[in-house]
C-alpha cells in the first residue's frame, strides 16, 4: 500500500505547478487535506489533493491542466499528515511546484490573492473576505469530488506579471534567478508566479523581501485545441508573436490540427484558418478561412454559449470564456478558462494509482 501511495502522489505532483501558463485553478493544500468527507479517511491526507485535481479535470475536460498551490508552512511540521507526505510537501516547495508561505500567514488568504491576480478560480469551501473571483467549492460526489459554485468575476490578469522579478534570496524557489525545475540551471522564461503586496509593495511570499524588478517580460496567454472534447494540442501566445491555426498553417509559430482531424473536418478547417495574437492584455482572433469561424460567446464558467459568426480577415476580441470554434467538434479556447464540452470523454485520474481501501474506507 505504500508504495501504491507513492506512485499515486508522484501522479499528484505532475498536476502542480506555480506556472501561470500551466494552472487552471488555486488552492491551499492545508484546506483540501483536512476535506475528510471526500473519502471518509484520516482527519487530514495529502491524498485528497489527487481527488481535488481530478474534480478540476472532469470539470474542464482538460486531464493536463495543472493547480496552483499554497500552503503554510507550519503544515510542515502537522503531525495530522504523515512524515512521508511532510516529507512530500518540503520536496514540492523546494522544486517550485508548491508556494509556502509563513506560518503566521494565512495560506486561503494568499491563494485568493494569487486567484485574483491570475485571474484564475479558488477551489475552496471557505468564504473569504474580500475576495471577489470565481469560486468552487470541492464535495464529495460518487467516485471522488466534484466542483460546485462558480460564481463571481474574473477580474483582469494583474500587470505584475508581465514584468520579472528576482528576490534577494539568491536560491529562492519562486523568484531565484535559476531556481525551480523550469529552469534548467538558466533564467526561468515564463514560470514565475505572481508576488505578494504587502501595502503595494511587490514581496516575495516565502521571504518577505522587497522583490526587485527586472524589467519587462512579454505577456502570455496559454490556449488549447479541442476535438469531439479532448485537448489534443497546447501552446501559448504571446506578445508580438501571432500564432496561425489550421489544417497545415505555413507561418513559423503555428498549430498544425491535421492529424487530429476526423474525414469532414479535414475538408472544412482551412490550411491556414485562423490568426491569434495579444496585443496588450487583449487576446484578438482572425479568420481566414474559406468556411468561417464561429465565436462561443460565454460570461462566465456557466454561462450559456451565444454562437456569433466572425467577419472575414478583421481581428475580433476574444473574451475570457469564449470558445473558438472552426468546425463543430473543432475548438480553441483559453487553457485556463475551460469547461467541458457537453457528451466530452470522460478524462484520465491521478487517483487510478491511490489504494483503494486508504480512499474510501474510515478507519476504526
Amino acid at each position: 500500500m505504500r508504495f501504491e501511495m507513492t506512485r499515486a502522489l508522484d501522479a499528484i505532483e505532475r498536476r502542480l505547478s506555480t506556472d501561470p501558463l500551466r494552472t487552471g485553478a488555486v488552492i491551499d493544500i492545508g484546506e483540501v487535506a483536512r476535506l475528510a468527507d471526500l473519502d471518509g479517511g484520516r482527519p487530514a491526507q495529502l491524498i485528497r489533493v489527487g481527488l481535488v485535481v481530478d474534480a478540476l479535470t472532469w470539470q474542464t475536460g482538460d486531464d493536463g491542466l495543472a493547480v496552483y498551490p499554497v500552503a503554510s508552512r507550519g503544515l510542515l511540521s502537522d503531525t495530522d499528515l504523515t512524515a512521508n507526505e511532510r516529507m512530500v510537501i518540503r520536496r514540492w516547495s523546494d522544486d517550485g511546484l508548491v508556494e509556502v508561505v509563513p506560518a503566521e500567514a494565512s495560506a486561503l488568504g494568499r491563494a485568493g490573492e494569487v486567484a485574483t491576480l491570475l485571474g484564475q478560480p479558488l477551489l475552496s469551501r471557505e468564504q473569504l473576505p474580500g475576495y471577489a473571483g470565481v469560486r468552487f467549492a470541492p464535495k464529495a460526489a460518487a467516485g471522488g469530488a466534484t466542483l460546485d459554485g462558480g460564481l463571481g468575476a474574473t477580474p483582469k490578469r494583474s500587470a505584475a506579471l508581465g514584468r520579472r522579478w528576482e528576490c534577494p534570496v539568491s536560491d529562492c524557489a519562486s523568484f531565484g534567478a535559476t531556481a525551480g525545475p523550469f529552469s534548467g540551471g538558466a533564467v526561468r522564461e515564463g514560470a514565475q508566479p505572481p508576488p505578494q503586496f504587502v501595502r503595494g509593495v511587490p514581496c516575495c511570499p516565502r521571504h518577505g523581501e522587497r522583490l526587485v524588478d527586472e524589467g519587462p517580460q512579454p505577456l502570455a496567454v496559454p490556449m488549447v485545441a479541442r476535438v469531439e472534447g479532448a485537448v489534443c494540442e497546447r501552446f501559448t501566445v504571446t506578445e508580438g508573436r501571432p500564432v496561425a491555426v489550421g489544417r497545415a498553417p505555413d507561418d513559423r509559430e503555428r498549430v498544425v490540427l491535421g492529424p487530429h482531424l476526423g474525414e469532414e473536418a479535414v475538408l472544412r478547417v482551412s490550411r491556414n484558418h485562423l490568426r491569434l495574437e495579444l496585443r496588450g492584455d487583449e487576446l484578438l482572433v482572425t479568420d481566414l478561412s474559406t468556411n468561417g469561424t464561429v465565436i462561443l460567446e460565454r460570461s462566465g464558467p456557466r454561462g450559456a454559449a451565444r454562437p456569433t459568426g466572425l467577419p472575414y480577415d478583421r481581428p475580433h476580441p476574444l473574451g475570457d470564456w469564449d470558445v473558438v470554434q472552426l468546425f463543430e467538434g473543432v475548438e480553441l479556447c483559453r487553457a485556463d478558462r475551460q469547461s467541458a464540452p457537453e457528451g466530452a470523454a470522460r478524462q484520465r485520474s491521478v487517483m487510478g494509482d491511490a489504494p483503494t481501501m486508504a480512499m474510501r474506507f474510515p478507519r476504526p
